[in-house]
C-alpha cells in the first residue's frame, strides 16, 4: 500500500456487510449512516446485504432496500423480484444464475454483486470526502483528481474477505468486479484469518488462535499462528500463517429455514402457503431467542387475524439439537484439530475466537467453553473482527496461507466406465512449492494428436472427508457418486488442449509433466515430450488455486 493512501476493507456477508478503513495506526469500522442498521446488543453498523433494483443498472442497497420488504410480499410468494438478498451464495457457485427480476428482465448474481459493490464504493468515497478530505495533502488531492480524470475509482486499495471453503472462481469474480469498478489494488483474505488479525488479541507474541466464524451463510473454522516481527531486521513484518481450515454451507439463513419449518409443523393447515410469511419473520424470532439480555423467554410468529405461534427458548434449543447444529460444530472442530495434529497439540491453542452473528445462538458459546475451557473462549467481537482484520492485512500484515481444497486431474476409468479424479495437490499444502513439486507420466493412444489436462477443484461441500484411495502407482484416486461430483467438483480449465507434434505411437508414457505452485497461487506445469526429447511448455501457469 502506498504511504498515506487510505486502505479500505469489505466483509461481504450473506446477511450483512461491514466496511472498515485503516486510520494510520489502527483499523476503524466505518458507519455509513444512510445504509446501515445498528445491531442493538453490540451497536455495530451492519449494512444489510440487500439490493432493490429500480432498473438493471440502478439500485438502492442496505437498509433502504429492506424498507421495500412490505411491498415485496407478492414476490416472496411467487419467486424472485426486484429485491435480492443472499446473492453472495449464488455468486460463489453460479454467477450467471438469476437472483432478481424487473418485469421480464432477469438480473444475475454477477450483475447484482457489481451494482451492490458499486453503490457501496460510491458511499465510501462520499464518506472519505466529507470526513477526511480536508486533512489530505496537496499531492494526495491531485492524485484523487487524476483517478477521477482516468475514470478510476476513488477507492484504489481494497481487501475483501472470503469464506475459507469458497472456490477459486468466487475470488476471480470479486477481482473482475472490483477491477471493473476502478479498484487498482485488490486483495482477498480468508475470513477466519482476518478475524484472528482483527479480534484485538495481543499479537506482539506468538499465538495459536482457533477461529470459529459462523455467519449468515457459512460456518468456517481455522487455526492460525501469529508471529511478531523479528527483532533482527528493521521493518520486518509481523506474520500470520494459516495452519488448517474447515468449512461448510451452514449459517443463519439455515437456522431461519429450520425455524420456519418448525412453525409450519404447528399449523393445522395451509403450511406451504403460509411458509413465506413465517420465513420473513424467522430472522427476528431467532435474534429474540438468541439475545441473552432479552428478559422474555419466548418469542412468536404473528399471522393474519392475530393468530400467533409461540416459540420458547428451550424449544428453540431443542430444535437446533434435532437438526444437528451442535453435532456439526463438534464434528468440524474434531476434523480441524485432526488436520493440524502434526504441528500443534490442542492444549497449545491460546484462544478460541467466536466470530459472526450465528455464534450468538444459544448453546454455541457453551459448547466451546465445554470443549476448551471458558478462559480460552473469546466472544466479545462477533461482528467487527473480520473487517478490521482485513484492514490490518491491507496495512501490511503479512499472511502465509495454504491451499484450501484438493486439486485433481479428471481421468477416465475404463473398468467402471466413468470419470474419476487423480489427486495432484492435497488441501493444506503451503505455497510456493519446490519445482518440481509433483511429477506425473501420461501415455497417449495410437494416433492421438490432442492432449487435455483437465484440472478440477475438489471441496468437501460440508463433508468431513472424501474417499481417496492409493493405488499401485503411488497416486490417490477418487470415484465420486453423481451427487458428490455435482456438489464437490468444479472444473477450472475445460477448454485447454495441447497439440502433439507427432501423434501417439503406442502405450508407453509419452509425456512427463512437472508441477509446482508459484507464490501467486498458480499451478504451473512443465510438459516434456519423451518421444521428441524436448519441452513443449515450460513453467506455464495452468490454473489459479484456492
Amino acid at each position: 500500500m502506498k504511504k498515506n493512501e487510505t486502505h479500505w476493507a469489505i466483509d461481504l456477508g450473506t446477511t450483512n456487510t461491514l466496511i472498515a478503513r485503516w486510520a494510520d495506526t489502527h483499523a476503524v469500522t466505518v458507519a455509513l449512516e444512510e445504509l446501515a442498521d445498528y445491531e442493538p446488543a453490540w451497536h455495530t453498523p451492519l449494512i444489510p446485504s440487500a439490493i432493490y433494483f429500480q432498473d438493471a443498472q440502478r439500485a438502492i442497497i442496505g437498509r433502504p432496500a429492506l424498507s421495500a420488504r412490505e411491498i415485496m410480499s407478492t414476490y416472496e410468494m411467487q419467486g424472485i423480484g426486484p429485491l435480492a438478498r443472499s446473492f453472495k451464495k449464488t455468486l460463489a457457485r453460479s454467477s450467471q444464475q438469476a437472483v432478481a427480476q424487473i418485469g421480464i428482465e432477469t438480473i444475475s448474481a454477477r450483475q447484482c454483486a457489481t451494482v451492490f459493490l458499486q453503490e457501496l464504493l460510491h458511499n465510501c468515497e462520499d464518506y472519505e470526502r466529507k470526513n477526511h478530505q480536508p486533512n489530505r495533502s496537496r499531492l494526495q488531492q491531485i492524485a484523487r483528481a487524476l483517478r477521477w480524470w482516468r475514470r478510476e475509482g476513488q477507492v484504489a486499495d481494497l481487501t475483501m474477505t472470503v469464506p475459507i471453503d469458497s472456490y477459486e472462481p468466487y475470488r476471480a469474480e470479486l477481482y473482475q468486479i472490483t477491477r471493473k469498478l476502478g479498484v487498482s489494488r485488490f486483495h482477498t483474505l480468508d475470513e477466519p484469518v482476518a478475524a484472528a488479525l482483527g479480534y484485538g488479541v495481543d499479537l506482539t507474541e506468538e499465538k495459536f488462535l482457533m477461529v470459529v466464524d459462523f455467519g449468515g451463510g457459512t460456518l468456517d473454522l481455522a487455526l492460525v499462528r501469529t508471529q511478531p516481527a523479528g527483532s533482527g531486521r528493521e521493518g520486518e513484518q509481523r506474520k500470520a500463517r494459516l495452519i488448517a481450515g474447515r468449512g461448510t454451507i451452514l449459517g443463519g439463513e439455515t437456522i431461519d429455514n429450520w425455524l420456519a419449518d418448525y412453525a409450519c409443523e404447528r399449523l393445522p393447515a395451509h403450511q406451504s402457503a403460509l411458509r413465506p410469511m413465517l420465513l420473513a419473520q424467522a430472522e427476528a424470532i431467532k435474534k429474540d431467542l438468541s439475545n441473552k439480555a432479552n428478559i422474555a423467554d419466548s418469542s412468536y410468529f404473528l399471522l393474519q387475524g392475530g393468530v400467533h405461534i409461540e416459540v420458547t427458548r428451550m424449544e428453540f434449543v431443542e430444535m437446533l439439537q434435532r437438526n444437528g447444529l451442535y453435532q456439526t460444530l463438534e464434528t468440524l472442530t474434531e476434523a480441524l484439530l485432526d488436520d493440524c495434529r502434526h504441528e500443534i497439540d490442542e492444549a497449545q491453542i491460546d484462544a478460541i475466537l467466536l466470530v459472526g452473528g450465528s455464534t450468538l445462538l444459544p448453546g454455541v458459546r457453551d459448547l466451546f467453553e465445554r470443549l476448551f475451557g471458558a478462559q480460552r473462549v473469546h466472544y466479545w467481537e462477533p461482528f467487527e473482527a473480520v473487517v478490521k482484520g482485513a484492514a490490518v492485512f491491507g496495512a501490511g500484515y503479512s499472511v502465509d496461507q495454504i491451499v484450501h481444497h484438493d486439486y485433481a486431474i479428471r481421468v477416465y476409468n475404463d473398468e467402471q466406465q466413468r470419470p474419476e479424479y487423480e489427486r495432484l495437490v492435497r488441501r493444506g499444502t503451503g505455497y510456493p512449492t519446490p519445482n518440481p513439486f509433483e511429477t506425473r507420466y501420461y501415455a497417449v493412444t495410437e494416433g492421438q494428436q490432442m492432449f487435455r489436462l483437465p484440472i478440477c477443484e475438489v471441496g468437501y461441500a460440508g463433508r468431513t472427508s472424501l474417499n481417496w484411495m492409493r493405488r499401485m502407482n503411488g497416486n490417490e484416486y477418487w470415484v465420486p457418486s453423481d451427487a458428490e461430483e455435482t456438489e464437490c467438483v468444479i472444473a477450472l480449465n475445460e477448454g485447454d488442449t495441447l497439440r502433439l507434434a507427432r501423434p501417439g505411437q503406442g502405450q508407453q508414457a509419452r509425456l512427463r509433466i512437472d508441477f509446482n505452485i508459484d507464490s501467486n497461487r498458480y499451478l504451473c506445469a512443465t510438459i516434456h515430450d519423451l518421444l521428441l526429447q524436448r519441452d513443449l511448455r515450460t513453467e506455464e501457469r495452468v490454473v489459479k488455486l484456492r
